[in-house]
C-alpha cells in the first residue's frame, strides 16, 4: 500500500463520512467504515476519533439525527417511520437520542421549525481544518521485534482492571513452570477505550513462552510476527498511557510515512508494578507496520 500523509488520512476519513451518509440506515459496524478507509480495524477507532476530534460511534449518532431532523421538517412521515429510516429500534430510543441533541423532543422541534417556516437544517459533520493541538510530545522509534509466541488469558472490560488477569495469568503459569529469567510480560488492546462502551473492551493479558511448552487448556496462545514496529517508551502510571496513544494515533502516524498493519497495538511491561512507584514504571508501545 502506498506510504501516506495526513492529508491522505484526511482524504481516507471523508469517504468514510460519505459512506455513512450514503448508508445511513445501514449496517455501520466498524469493520466496514474501516475497510471504507483501509485501515485495520484495530487502529480505524482511534485515528478516526483524533482527527475527527470525537469517536466515530458519536458521528454516526449525529449524522442519524441530522437525517431525522430535516425528516421533521420536510416531512409528514410518523415518528415510528424517521425512527425506523435512522435506524433506531423504537421510539422511546429515537425520542430519547433527538431530545438529547436538539434540546427538543421531535415532535416539538417539528411543530417548531415548520411553523417558522426556516429550513434550518442541523449541524453537518466536518472533518477539522486543523488538527488537535499536542502539547506532549513523544519519542517515536521505529524498531525490528522477532517473532513472538505469547500464552494468555483474555479480558473484556475496563483496561485498568486487566491487572487482576494478570495476576491469574501468572499464578497459573507458574504452577505449570512456565516462568524463567527469559519470561516477558505483554498486554494486547483490542478496541480503543474512548470509543468502545467500557463493558466491550477486549484485551489479552500474555506471557512469552517457548513454542514447544505443552500448555493447559486455559491459556490461549497468540502470535505476534515479526516485522517492524513504531514504539513509544513511556515512563509513568499506567493510567496515563492513552496520553501517549492519542499522540502516536492522532499526529504522529498520519503525518509520517507509515502503514500500520492488522493486528493490535501491544503493550510491554518492563518493570514489576508490586514493588515500582507509578511514576517509575516503564511501559514500550508496540505498533506493527504492513
Amino acid at each position: 500500500m502506498k506510504k501516506t500523509t495526513s492529508a491522505n488520512y484526511r482524504q481516507r476519513l471523508t469517504m468514510v463520512i460519505d459512506y455513512i451518509h450514503d448508508n445511513i440506515n445501514g449496517n455501520l459496524d466498524v469493520n466496514t467504515l474501516a475497510d471504507v478507509a483501509f485501515l485495520s480495524p484495530y487502529h480505524f477507532h482511534r485515528i478516526y476519533r483524533e482527527i475527527m476530534q470525537e469517536p466515530v460511534n458519536a458521528t454516526v449518532r449525529r449524522l442519524r439525527l441530522q437525517k431525522a431532523a430535516i425528516h421533521l421538517i420536510r416531512t409528514d412521515k410518523s415518528l415510528s417511520t424517521i425512527a425506523k429510516e435512522v435506524s433506531y429500534g423504537s421510539v422511546e430510543a429515537f425520542t430519547r437520542a433527538f431530545t438529547k441533541q436538539f434540546g427538543a423532543s421531535p415532535g416539538t422541534y417539528r411543530s417548531a421549525k415548520q411553523n417558522s417556516n426556516i429550513s434550518d437544517e442541523p449541524f453537518i459533520a466536518m472533518l477539522p481544518i486543523e488538527q488537535k493541538r499536542c502539547d506532549t510530545m513523544y519519542n517515536v522509534e521505529t524498531i525490528s521485534i522477532d517473532k513472538m509466541n505469547l500464552a494468555g488469558f483474555s479480558h473484556k472490560g475496563d483496561y485498568m482492571e486487566i491487572t487482576n488477569t494478570f495476576e491469574k495469568l501468572f499464578m497459573n503459569a507458574g504452577s505449570q513452570n512456565l516462568l524463567n529469567e527469559q519470561t516477558r510480560s505483554f498486554g494486547l488492546y483490542y478496541d480503543d477505550p474512548k470509543s468502545v462502551d467500557v463493558e466491550e473492551l477486549r484485551s489479552m493479558a500474555c506471557l512469552t513462552i517457548d513454542e514447544s511448552q505443552s500448555l493447559d487448556s486455559e491459556f490461549e496462545r497468540v502470535t505476534v510476527p515479526a516485522g517492524k514496529c513504531v514504539s513509544i517508551l513511556f515512563k509513568g502510571p499506567y493510567a496515563e498511557l492513552e496520553k501517549p496513544y492519542d499522540w502516536l494515533f492522532g499526529h504522529w502516524i498520519p503525518n509520517n510515512e507509515k502503514e500500520i498493519a492488522d493486528f493490535p497495538p501491544f503493550e510491554e511491561y518492563l518493570n514489576d508494578p508490586k514493588t515500582t512507584p507509578p511514576n517509575e514504571l516503564l511501559t514500550r508501545i508496540y505498533c506493527l507496520l504492513s
